[in-house]
């Protein structure tokens, strides 16, 4: 087809997932007409359909099994949970298809071209056997599972996280490898459905991202609900026979392996951009697409959001927000720069859940900003003890004059308790305004208020003048 005869947009988005999608109904609210094109795969992106929601469903029925074996904790008596694996990823699917079919239908609403995408020009884009062109594009293709070259291990098997979310019959034993948030939740999954569970993990501490206690206190939860784990790895190799599979590791110099039935290679993903001839529209890229500030591309008529960017969050409410914010930034003369000092803000569905927002300690010593931190136990806080939900901590940081920097919580719905805290920093606030601020009893939520007050306690007696007999 000719450029002549393409078909123009004023916007088109290449990839119908969470960003793409916000892009979509961004343009639309513009006044701007819009193109989505999208592979032959299914649509609604990778948090409805192999991410965020498929995976919290799953462990949701994992959470039940576990309950039921604590139950004579709490004076019932319940027999050993049986375990129907069929019966759990059912169910997610029934979920899952409701979530699909309504973003599904939202996606329609647009005009949908369902065919591999691939630039030919500037402004050109090739989709099967149509040209389209438009005044703006948004690249968000998302990304692909990273598969990494260990010896053996494609020629052994393994299976990959969207795999472990169809696993109608479970493997006896299984050897996690990957020790981030995916690594973590599914891990637990499997372990919850009597799975014999072991991780191998490259870096010292589990979600090597955080700070260290946040992974120290993650593996001993983990632990205890009897997962093995093995950190600090060199990956050596992967070989199996007729009985087992082996992956084979260093660990301080010492040759280890671990036999298990199946491999899960959880390792991380990578920005998908295979296909798409970035250089036929001038687009600079490496790992994934470079963007500036504006989450502009090289070529000023291209913009990109979500995992396809290099050094991407991979957090959805972050390709989110960078799908609408790309799209208003492409049509607009006054362009908003990208700020990810609360959109970072993310959470681990473990139990404990893990949740982080603003700096983390990590961060506060790398950038030699001044600050003091405080932390308060679960297994001190009433409801905590109450509930038996007593893993974990929450930590706090603040400046010299007691604004709050960031909050790390490890325990009991961190995901949901984190949002005092992005409230917090959203309105700058100080350690004081907490302890200002009711805060019910006994709730999870009280617990922010302990290291608040020794914070203040602390900062307050660091500023009074010494007192000379």
């Amino acid at each position: 087809m000719s450029e002549a005869s393409a078909t123009e947009y004023d916007l088109c988005i290449v990839g119908g997932g969470s960003a793409g999608y916000a892009g979509a109904v961004t343009a639309r609210e513009l006044g701007k007409s819009v193109v989505i094109v999208d592979g032959p795969g299914p649509l609604a992106g990778l948090c409805i359909l192999r991410g965020c929601m498929p995976s919290k469903t799953l462990l949701r029925s994992a959470e039940v099994a576990q309950l039921v074996r604590q139950a004579s904790e709490y004076g019932i008596i319940a027999d050993t949970p049986r375990i129907d694996a069929k019966a759990v990823v059912e169910r997610k699917r029934r979920i899952i298809k409701e979530f699909a079919d309504y973003r599904i239908d939202g996606i329609e609403t647009f005009a949908v071209v369902r065919d591999a995408a691939r630039f030919v020009g500037p402004d050109l884009l090739e989709a099967g056997d149509r040209t389209i062109s438009a005044e703006r594009f948004l690249i968000a293709t998302g990304s692909t599972i990273a598969v990494p070259d260990i010896p053996g291990l494609k020629k052994t098997g393994f299976v990959t996280s969207d795999d472990v979310l169809e696993l109608e019959s479970l493997p006896k034993s299984v050897v996690v490898l990957g020790g981030g948030p995916t690594a973590c939740e599914l891990a637990q999954y499997l372990s919850r459905l009597d799975v014999a569970t072991t991780m191998v993990q490259r870096s010292r501490t589990l979600l090597s991202d955080e700070d260290e206690d946040i992974g120290r206190s993650l593996r001993g939860a983990l632990e205890r609900d009897g997962i093995t784990v093995h950190a600090g790895t060199i990956l050596t190799g992967v070989e199996r026979n007729a009985q087992a599979k082996t992956v084979r590791f260093l660990r301080d110099r010492e040759e280890m392996s671990v036999r298990a039935d199946e491999i899960f290679v959880a390792l991380g993903r990578n920005p998908n951009i295979d296909g798409l001839d970035l250089a036929a529209a001038g687009i600079t890229y490496g790992e994934g697409i470079k963007v500036d500030e504006y989450l502009r591309t090289t070529n000023p008529r291209v913009y990109a959001a979500g995992d396809v960017l290099h050094e991407s969050l991979q957090l959805v409410h972050v390709a989110v927000h960078e799908g609408m914010l790309a799209v208003c930034n492409a049509f607009s003369s006054q362009r908003k720069k990208i700020d990810y000092s609360l959109q970072s803000a993310r959470a681990v569905f473990t139990e404990p859940q893990v949740a982080v927002a603003g700096l983390t300690e990590r961060e506060c010593i790398a950038r030699g900003i001044d600050h003091a931190i405080a932390s308060y136990p679960f297994d001190d806080l009433g409801k905590g003890i109450a509930t038996g939900r007593t893993e974990g901590f929450v930590k706090m940081i603040a400046a010299p004059d007691g604004k709050i920097l960031g909050v790390a919580i490890v325990g009991a719905e961190a995901s949901d308790l984190i949002h005092e805290a992005i409230a917090l920093l959203y309105f700058g606030a100080n350690v004081r305004d907490v302890m200002e601020m009711p805060h019910l009893h006994p709730t999870l939520s009280e617990i922010m208020t302990y290291p608040a007050e020794s914070l203040m306690e602390r900062l307050d007696h660091e500023k009074r003048p010494l007192v000379t007999p």
